[in-house]
């Protein structure tokens, strides 16, 4: 009988070799073999499921995406700085992620497909952190305001993270957590967020 295979975790465990690959190359420098050597396949194997290296690349973007987005899902626990700081560059996997995901932000800029995939994963993300925001504040505030709060929370979360990135011996996780606490103060007071 031949053997099973779970097409969605292959193409799945394609992307995230194809996650490491870039953060070793580039997304110029990462090379079809070299994601096939990362995921422990054949170069034919990551043909079979994706046509070309723009499909690899894009489907890394989703991976990094969805790993976001799931991260969003979790129950909400602790305060908004410590939930909101589970999305920061705080230890080696998530150091990978961000340099991917600015590595896109870069190609983004020139690539207008590829800006559109961000607005549309960041209008994602701002419902999501609006609707935990809203349910944290147990609905003490209108779904405006919390889209506002997120864009600030999100703003925060995104300064904290570059700067991390770039330079990471300067930003260990407990100075990326007291900064981030302390630009999320004014984005969640009673007054209003211009």
């Amino acid at each position: 009988m031949p053997k099973m295979v779970d097409h969605d975790a292959q193409r799945r465990a394609i992307a995230s070799a194809a996650i490491d690959a870039i953060d070793e190359a580039g997304l110029d420098g990462a090379r079809l073999k070299d994601v096939a050597a990362a995921a422990q396949v054949t170069t034919g194997a990551v043909t079979h499921y994706f046509d070309g290296k723009d499909a690899v690349l894009m489907a890394a973007h989703e991976e990094i995406m969805r790993r976001i987005l799931d991260r969003q899902s979790d129950p909400l626990r602790g305060d908004l700085g410590e939930i909101a700081a589970a999305f920061l560059p705080l230890d080696d996997a998530s150091r990978r992620e961000w340099r991917v995901w600015l590595a896109f932000c870069g190609r983004a800029v020139v690539n207008e497909d590829l800006r559109a995939r961000h607005k549309a994963y960041y209008r994602a993300i701002v419902e999501r952190v609006a609707e935990r925001l809203v349910a944290a504040q147990r609905h003490r505030v209108s779904m405006a305001r919390a889209r506002r709060q997120a864009d600030a929370v999100i703003a925060a979360i995104d300064g904290v993270g570059f700067r991390a990135t770039l330079e990471p011996e300067d930003w260990p996780p407990a100075r990326q957590r007291a900064v981030l606490r302390m630009l999320l103060e004014p984005a969640l007071e009673e007054d209003e967020i211009v």
